[in-house]
């Protein structure tokens, strides 16, 4: 959860910081101390992509097993198959004895199984959604359709956004 919050916190914002001032900014009529912060368009975009969000995420993790082809899941089955869950595993359960059984013919624990798996899918959806919506962040007007409008003219921006793409990448595959 720390790295999330140093995704959607830290790490973004000084990514959006960086951003450049355009022409059309400097257009723009002065705002009335009276305005909201929030406009109408940025609740769009922020209900919008929280909908989208929500939507793919249960579809991934209600329907994941099928679409991602997790065989021998099991909604009772640890996240990782250890030594104390095999010691103490007492059921009838053919997946949950065949995944013990497994380690103990192979005398390998701590690996981890389908469910970790579809749970790690959760998780990283999550991010790279994350991630990605600091691209559409960088445009607030009611008539910005064009996401990549001057979106390579800012190097900070790139930078900070392919270190967390790749930091992500990393803890998810080297994390553990």
């Amino acid at each position: 959860m720390l790295w999330v919050n140093l995704i959607m916190d830290t790490l973004a914002a000084l990514a959006l910081a960086t951003e450049p001032p355009g022409d059309e900014l400097l257009l723009r009529p002065p705002h009335s101390r009276n305005d909201k912060i929030i406009n109408s368009t940025m609740w769009r975009n922020i209900i919008g992509h929280a909908i989208y969000q929500i939507a793919v995420l249960l579809i991934i993790l209600y329907y994941g097993v099928t679409l991602f082809g997790l065989e021998q899941y099991d909604k009772d089955e640890p996240f990782f198959v250890t030594k104390f869950w095999v010691d103490n595993l007492s059921t009838d359960n053919p997946v949950l004895q065949g995944l013990a059984d497994q380690a103990i013919a192979t005398d390998t624990y701590d690996w981890p199984t389908a469910k970790c798996t579809l749970y790690t899918m959760v998780f990283q959806s999550f991010v790279m959604m994350q991630v990605f919506n600091l691209i559409n962040a960088r445009k607030l007007g009611e008539r910005e359709f064009n996401v990549f409008h001057t979106f390579f003219n800012n190097f900070r921006f790139l930078l900070i956004f392919v270190v967390i793409f790749a930091m992500q990448i990393f803890i998810c595959q080297n994390g553990g």
